[in-house]
């Protein structure tokens, strides 16, 4: 995990979509959807529920996701 992974898991909660959230940020999606999914691995939780509405944080993801803030604020 690294800062670049911080940065993706809070565009994707911003915009509530892997698709969106990889445009803004100028990258492939299937790179960012990959991303998104080696640090779950790394940390050994959800951070996102997925549906065809799109993808919003689980209650891990959300306490992730106020840590993640809080670092990139710095």
């Amino acid at each position: 995990m690294d800062i670049l992974h911080l940065k993706y898991a809070v565009e994707v909660e911003k915009t509530r979509s892997i698709s969106k959230a990889a445009e803004n940020l100028l990258m492939g999606q299937p790179n960012l959807s990959r991303a998104i999914k080696e640090l779950e691995e790394a940390l050994g939780v959800t951070l996102f529920n997925r549906t065809s509405r799109g993808m919003s944080p689980t209650l891990q993801g959300e306490e992730f996701l106020h840590h993640a803030k809080k670092i990139l604020a710095q």
